[in-house]
């Protein structure tokens, strides 16, 4: 069983970004993602790595680690609460609204405090259950990230 689920609402905010939820037990945060036209995380189960993200500003983060081809993706604060400061990644907030998440930085302490704390190079698994748009699968994703030299 996975220690997180992840979930997209299946909505798309005015603004373009994407809203969905993050599950670690019984307490749920609102997440954003940039947008349908940025890379995003596929359905499937996976491993996340407890780590500090190397592009950018230096944050504790969780990666995305089945795959080099997807070690990019990430679950990490937005600065400023801000879609657009996400590549690929997920961001946790308190609250959201059309616009997006608030007090992201807040509710990723509070993500790392449900999973035990934030303990570095530590492993956590995480259930994405759909995709913003299409049908790919982890599987399939990483096979056509690796043959594109990703």
């Amino acid at each position: 069983m996975a220690d997180i689920i992840f979930m997209r609402t299946g909505m798309i905010n005015p603004n373009g970004s994407v809203p969905g939820s993050l599950t670690i037990g019984k307490k749920t945060w609102p997440t954003i993602e940039r947008g349908v036209d940025y890379t995003f995380v596929r359905k499937g189960l996976y491993t996340l790595l407890m780590c500090k993200k190397q592009r950018g500003r230096p944050v504790h983060c969780l990666c995305f680690n089945d795959s080099p081809a997807i070690s990019s993706h990430l679950i990490h604060d937005a600065l400023n609460d801000d879609h657009r400061q996400l590549e690929g990644c997920i961001a946790p907030g308190l609250t959201a609204d059309s616009q997006g998440i608030k007090d992201s930085a807040k509710a990723m302490d509070e993500v790392f405090e449900a999973l035990g704390g934030y303990k570095e190079w530590s492993t956590k698994g995480i259930d994405v259950r759909n995709n913003i748009s299409g049908d790919e699968t982890k599987e399939q994703w990483i096979k056509r990230r690796l043959q594109a030299g990703k």
